[in-house]
């Protein structure tokens, strides 16, 4: 909703005094990685591990202990034990699987497997005998958990670039705020695009992720076979790919720059805002470079982005005021930008005018 000048404005004006403590949001976003780097590195240790495993030699042991496990409220888990000898010397393992307190696991199947006084393979390092599992290999189950975790550790980058971009962009002091600015062909170009080939690929991948891990379990529960697994995976990157090189060509081909024409000084507006097509306005049919501030509302408390803009003159009723970004900046920076763009239009900066409520 599009709300006028008038309290509105001034509420954003003033808004350095009137947002929300970010201590413990950012308190909480810092409990909430460290839970996630543990979670990445158990996995990614646990999934190296058995990935080195198939390499390694074996010889039959003994079963001494073979029965499941108990969690803090249920079971979880295997305890198992077995006796090998390897050069002479004797060995005792535990490992079933380096992940062996995997939740998503059958105990029961793996129990039946490896009855107690039992003798079956065993599978020992080579440089360390002592080091040695029951099931090489990776299976299904890991690349899941993998699959499962693509996006939430998306997510939490995602929420440390907006931290870190929030406090360099408080000081804003580069030219244009940090938007590239190019010459090319007797145009000055500033690159408005919102997302980096990069950030797109990334965005895409826990996208991806997200929406072929729930099908994966509907249907093959968390023990699916490492052909599906492998199948989606496939399916996951290529999202990625396509997603970096489709806005790798839309952001060279300058699709989302604005353009000034250095003699002329006609201005085209990028493809946004739900433009499909570029915009072009004549310098005499810009009156001012101003600012929209946007008021996000969300559970910690109200959210301020700002969005450059471009007021056209009266006689130009049907787009009065045009947005150059679509998703909004710090204050800083649209400021700086929008100081920068009035000054090559030679037009007034009248700095924040209205907001958006969402």
């Amino acid at each position: 909703m599009q709300i006028g000048l008038g309290r509105n404005a001034l509420f954003c004006q003033n808004v350095e005094v009137q947002k929300p403590a970010t201590f413990y949001p950012l308190l909480l976003l810092v409990f909430w990685t460290s839970l996630m780097l543990t979670a990445d590195f158990v996995v990614v240790e646990t999934s190296v591990r058995q990935a080195r495993s198939v390499n390694f030699a074996s010889t039959i042991g003994k079963m001494v202990q073979s029965e499941i496990g108990k969690g803090a409220m249920s079971h979880r888990g295997v305890e198992i034990g077995y006796n090998y000898t390897v050069n002479g010397n004797n060995y005792t393992g535990h490992h079933y699987r380096y992940d062996d307190r995997n939740e998503a696991w059958e105990y029961s199947t793996a129990i039946d497997a490896f009855p107690r006084w039992s003798e079956r393979k065993v599978y020992y390092n080579p440089d360390d005998p002592a080091d040695s599992v029951l099931d090489p290999g990776l299976d299904g189950c890991d690349l899941l958990l993998l699959l499962f975790a693509t996006p939430l550790n998306v997510v939490t980058l995602a929420l440390w670039v907006a931290v870190v971009q929030s406090r360099r962009g408080k000081k804003a002091s580069e030219l244009a705020g940090g938007v590239p600015i190019l010459k090319r062909g007797g145009e000055i170009r500033a690159q408005l695009a919102a997302f980096s080939p990069a950030a797109a690929a990334l965005v895409a991948l826990g996208v991806a992720a997200f929406l072929f891990a729930f099908p994966v379990v509907s249907i093959g529960g968390f023990m699916p076979t490492m052909t599906v697994m492998l199948v989606v995976w496939a399916l996951v990157l290529t999202a990625a790919v396509a997603a970096f090189g489709w806005t790798f060509k839309k952001n060279r081909s300058g699709a989302y720059d604005l353009r000034i024409d250095e003699v002329s000084r006609v201005v085209t507006l990028p493809l946004i805002g739900g433009r499909r097509k570029p915009l072009s306005l004549a310098r005499n049919e810009i009156l001012a470079v101003s600012l929209q501030c946007r008021i996000t509302k969300t559970p910690s408390g109200d959210y301020f982005s700002y969005l450059p803009a471009i007021n056209r003159v009266a006689n130009e009723p049907e787009l009065p005021t045009i947005r150059l970004v679509t998703w909004g900046w710090t204050e800083a920076k649209a400021r700086a930008f929008g100081q920068w763009l009035s000054g090559q239009l030679g037009v007034e900066f009248k700095g924040i005018q209205a907001d958006h409520t969402t």
